[in-house]
């Protein structure tokens, strides 16, 4: 069983490890309305051919702190109101009315943008380091412990899932214009179109996945019935001494691949356009400790006196290597200059659910303003994908060769009150 608690306890709190979503404090800003924006090293995760574009020689990271935290059903004011409050039935009843019937998820991501990350012309260099990790909980779970078991009813929790990465990504890339006029004189008048590539080789540190995990329990005046059954995957995770390995192994639990292509036009001195088809050859190959976790339990018509007869099953066993997909997928997106103000677009589309994306669209849609030339002003929104809709703001500080840059966002709701989750960023860069 402690073996069991431990690799739940990975899934769980991976969010406390150092890692970052490829957020940044512009984009979570702009709502994720970011693939026409994105310049210097930032280009390699949203579009590598906006190293083409570049008005400074160099860009370099200072520092870059991103998080959030994220669920579906309670809002921040509502989970403030709760705490140290004693529970009466209607509390209770308002709790379980305001999850949906599916369960509760709970999204945690949390990290720092190495400082290595740099643009120099037209290349460019990042080190990142990446933590996601996705939990949900059966609604019978909640209902169970405001409740507790009621004779006669039968509980029972299918809809339970975990999901958790942790690993170190090394790009590279360079972007530049595509000379189409040397294809054909006809292409001479179309406005330039710059093309890109970036390379990711990914060091894998962790990895935690809930294949199974069921629950069946009843009890009647006299007897109880309990099933459970959970199956485990885990990678870099030594369960014997309860620790991370990749810090003894090089170079780490896993390795693994993704390419980025990116284009974009500036189709006049307003409109850009811009395409990005990312995690081309996606996926990690992990290969230290990967186990498979077993534990069961089963007791039918139990009593006190007859516990002892329950059948308990807590095993772990190596499994042989397995690889974790991180699919295609593409961003469509521009940007419009109106006046003082630039507005940003992105439209998101994958075809598979996993950590890395969601097999939903999700559109954003972000400005900025400069009142003073230093001074930018951003807000966002976005919707769609598996996170609900977002509503963003940030500001900085943008000076010739500095800048430092704040973004925050609110999920499902602009006010704190009503919001069920919180996303910021900050950080701050060199350009030359």
């Amino acid at each position: 069983m402690k073996k069991i608690t431990l690799t739940l306890a990975l899934i769980l709190v991976t969010s406390s490890l150092c890692g970052i979503t490829l957020s940044n404090p512009i984009s979570v800003a702009l709502g994720d309305a970011y693939i026409a924006r994105a310049r210097g090293f930032e280009s390699l995760h949203w579009n590598p051919a906006n190293l083409g574009m570049m008005d400074n020689y160099m860009t370099f990271n200072l520092f870059q702190i991103t998080s959030d935290v994220r669920n579906n059903a309670l809002s921040l004011g509502y989970y403030n109101n709760l705490m140290g409050k004693y529970l009466n039935a209607d509390d209770k009843q308002e709790f379980l009315d305001k999850m949906p019937n599916t369960g509760m998820s709970l999204n945690v991501n949390a990290g720092v943008h190495m400082p290595f990350s740099i643009s120099i012309w037209k290349v460019a260099f990042t080190i990142n380091t990446m933590v996601r990790s996705s939990v949900g909980l059966s609604k019978e779970y909640f209902d169970l412990i405001l409740h507790g078991n009621e004779i006669g009813v039968t509980y029972n929790m299918e809809d339970n899932r975990g999901r958790a990465v942790a690993l170190i990504e090394t790009k590279v890339g360079y972007g530049d214009r595509i000379p189409i006029e040397s294809i054909s004189s006809s292409f001479a008048d179309l406005p330039p179109i710059y093309g890109g590539i970036s390379f990711g080789m990914i060091t894998g540190l962790a990895h935690a996945q809930i294949d199974e995990f069921e629950t069946e329990f009843s009890t009647n005046d006299s007897v109880m019935t309990i099933y459970n059954n959970m199956l485990i995957k885990t990678a870099g995770y030594d369960t014997d001494d309860n620790k991370i390995i990749a810090s003894s192994v090089f170079p780490g639990a896993g390795a693994g691949f993704r390419m980025n292509i990116g284009f974009t036009s500036q189709i006049n001195d307003k409109i850009i356009a811009s395409l990005t088809i990312k995690n081309l050859f996606g996926s990690i190959n992990w290969t230290e400790a990967t186990e498979e976790h077993i534990i069961r339990v089963e007791a039918f018509d139990m009593t006190i006196n007859s516990w002892d007869d329950s059948v308990t099953v807590d095993s772990t066993y190596d499994i042989p290597d397995y690889s974790q997909k991180i699919p295609v997928e593409i961003h469509i997106g521009g940007s419009y200059k109106l006046g003082s103000v630039t507005i940003f677009s992105d439209y998101v589309q994958s075809f598979e659910r996993s950590l890395f994306t969601s097999a939903k669209p999700k559109f954003s849609i972000g400005a900025e303003y400069y009142p003073i030339y230093w001074l930018p002003l951003r807000a966002g929104f976005g919707f769609g994908g598996d996170e609900r809709a977002h509503f963003s703001l940030g500001t900085g500080l943008d000076f010739k060769n500095f800048n430092f840059d704040w973004g925050l966002s609110y999920y499902t709701s602009p006010f704190y009150t009503a919001a069920t989750g919180i996303k910021l960023s900050f950080g701050a860069e060199l350009a030359f």
